[in-house]
C-alpha cells in the first residue's frame, strides 16, 4: 500500500542563492566557465560541483584554461587571484553540470548586489563571503558597474 512520509527523506537541501538587491536592471555578458578550476563538495555522500549565483568571477590568464573564467580564488596562480582580472558576478546556477566539463555562464557586470550574499573561494577552495578587496575590485574595475548595499 502507498504511504507518505512528511519531510521527503534525508537529503541535504540546496538550490540557487540570491545575491541581487533587485532583478529589475542588471547587465550581463556570457563567458565560458572552466570546470577544472572549481572544487568538488560532498553532498549526501556524492561528489558534486555546484556553481552558485553571486560568486565573483575572474579571467584566467595562464594555463590550459586561459581566456575562460573561474571563481576568484585567493592564491590561485592562473590569474584568478588578481582583482584586476575580475569580470563580474556569476548569475548561472549549475548544480551538477560542471562534472561534465566547461559551461557557458552569465556574468553580471552591472547591478546592485548585497555584498554579504556574494562569495569567492579561499586558498583551500572553500566558499567564503567576498573580501573588501574583491568588492572594491568589482566596484571600480574596468567596465564593471557593480554596486553594493
Amino acid at each position: 500500500m502507498p504511504s507518505f512520509v512528511k519531510g521527503g527523506g534525508n537529503t541535504a537541501p540546496f538550490g540557487p542563492r540570491e545575491y541581487l538587491r533587485s532583478t529589475r536592471e542588471f547587465l550581463t555578458n556570457s563567458a565560458t566557465f572552466a570546470a577544472s578550476t572549481f572544487p568538488e563538495v560532498t553532498i549526501d555522500g556524492e561528489k558534486e560541483k555546484i556553481l552558485q549565483p553571486g560568486m565573483a568571477l575572474a579571467k584566467i590568464t595562464s594555463g590550459d584554461d586561459a581566456g575562460k573564467v573561474g571563481v576568484f580564488q585567493v592564491g590561485a596562480t592562473d590569474g584568478r587571484a588578481d582583482v584586476d582580472n575580475l569580470v563580474g558576478l556569476n548569475d548561472t546556477f549549475l548544480p551538477y553540470q560542471l562534472k561534465d566539463g566547461d559551461h557557458e555562464v552569465a556574468v553580471v557586470y552591472g547591478c546592485v548586489a548585497v555584498k554579504d550574499w556574494c562569495t569567492q573561494l579561499d586558498s583551500s577552495g572553500a566558499v567564503i563571503k567576498i573580501t573588501e578587496a574583491v568588492a572594491d575590485g568589482l566596484r571600480g574595475g574596468q567596465s564593471l558597474e557593480v554596486k553594493f548595499n
